[in-house]
């Protein structure tokens, strides 16, 4: 019994030390406290800016105009920044992006401050806003493979994706307070400095790791073939990114489930889920906060979780199979059993969620070519934001007229459904 007590307690040790090894490394410290104060910022301006525009303006209608004009641009540059990721390097594309919402915020600052800014002006500074972040966003991902050995990755998309979400938690929070109690232009000055502080950190990051792993390519998940142990190809270094599309399998089912996920799932939990709340489970704002809250702390829970499985093997199929658990959650939430019962299901769905998001970047950090992962990323973010308009339109039209009930499994039939695509590749299973 002591034994088996002491071998537990080893493989706990062991797993803390593989999710807390990254943090060994200057450079990719830097990357993540960086991007932690950026993203702390980033909610500040998320609650300052709506209360500005309705306080000086009180007009919702140009409050969704100039979100608009964030919007529409950060999904136009997404493939732009991919690109430009590759030929310039990701640290450079997210220097320069930085820099620049620091100064469009500095200037947004100050019209508050001065004057009441115009609406053409609150646009163009929104569209600037939202066309650098649309840069800033595949290189964020592309970097993380430069910094870190390649065993090392997936605890450091853990990290970053549990702190990015502990992060958000603060910024909320903290971001409502001072604007109630000072200024909601303080709140914008603190972005800007957060996005100057951020440029700051990339700018004294050193250099690369060096890893053979991370230029290492299967040439079974890239030319399709049916062998497994794969081997280092001389022309993988050549490859476009249309023969990666053509032929990646892995990447083929990330987009496929990308696309359907993100369809299925954003207009359900933005606009199915509050009418469920308010509606048949009479749970309130309140309820509908619990529920969010519920969801977020799965995904921080597994999110942080995976990064003590990166030697996890058939992480493939793991992925699917969490996928799986996660379509069937979201299925069940008017079924649970009352608010109780589907604060529990969003618990599962934010979990599985968590897990599988690490487990899915990882694997396409580390399997397909560096020169690539930059328009990978680009391609990857179009999907995840790209949908999200025409997600929430169709899931207003389907509640309007249905009801949000009948939202829930239709989601999880269609996640299913592109999880299930992703299964019938002995490629993704066998990785």
């Amino acid at each position: 019994m002591t034994i088996q007590t002491e071998n537990a307690t080893l493989h706990k040790r062991n797993i803390a030390t593989s999710i807390l090894a990254p943090l060994q490394v200057r450079d990719f410290c830097l990357l993540l406290g960086g991007q932690m104060i950026s993203s702390v910022g980033d909610q500040f301006y998320a609650v300052a800016l709506p209360w500005l525009i309705l306080t000086h303006r009180g007009n919702a209608q140009e409050l969704g105009i100039v979100l608009a004009a964030y919007g529409v641009p950060r999904i136009g540059t997404l493939l732009l920044g991919g690109v430009l990721s590759d030929l310039l390097r990701p640290r450079r594309v997210m220097l320069l992006a930085d820099i620049m919402r620091a100064l469009l915020l500095g200037i947004l600052t100050l019209l508050f401050v001065h004057e009441q800014p115009l609406l053409w002006q609150l646009c163009l500074i929104s569209g600037g806003l939202g066309a650098f972040t649309g840069l800033f966003l595949p290189s964020s991902f592309a970097l993380t493979p430069e910094l870190l050995a390649d065993d090392k990755v997936q605890a450091g998309n853990a990290l970053n994706s549990s702190m990015m979400q502990v992060a958000n938690l603060v910024g909320f929070t903290t971001g409502g307070i001072v604007v109630s109690a000072l200024r909601s232009t303080v709140a914008l000055a603190v972005d800007a400095i957060s996005f100057f502080i951020s440029a700051v950190t990339l700018a004294t990051i050193r250099g690369i790791q060096p890893s053979v792993a991370a230029n290492h390519v299967q040439e079974g998940q890239i030319t399709g073939s049916e062998s497994s142990t794969g081997g280092t190809s001389a022309a993988t270094t050549d490859m476009t990114f249309r023969q990666l599309l053509q032929n990646s399998r892995l990447l083929q089912v990330v987009l496929v489930i990308g696309i359907v996920g993100n369809l299925a799932s954003a207009g359900t939990m933005e606009v199915a889920l509050p009418a469920l709340a308010r509606g048949s489970l009479m749970a309130g704002a309140s309820g509908y906060g619990l529920m969010l809250a519920a969801f977020g702390a799965g995904a921080l829970i597994g999110g942080l979780a995976s990064g003590g499985l990166g030697k996890l093997p058939h992480r493939g199929l793991v992925t699917l199979l969490l996928g799986l658990v996660q379509a069937g959650a979201f299925a069940i939430i008017p079924f649970a059993g009352g608010l109780p019962g589907a604060i529990t299901a969003l618990a599962a769905a934010g979990l599985t969620n968590g897990l599988s998001n690490v487990f899915f970047i990882s694997m396409l950090q580390q399997q397909l070519p560096r020169h690539l992962l930059g328009r990978v990323m680009g391609v990857v973010m179009f999907c995840v934001f790209g949908l999200y308009p025409l997600s929430v339109t169709l899931a207003g039209g389907i509640t309007t007229k249905f009801g949000p009930v009948v939202m829930f499994p239709i989601s999880g039939i269609a996640m299913a459904a592109a999880i299930t695509f992703g299964l019938l590749q002995g490629e993704l299973r066998n990785l």
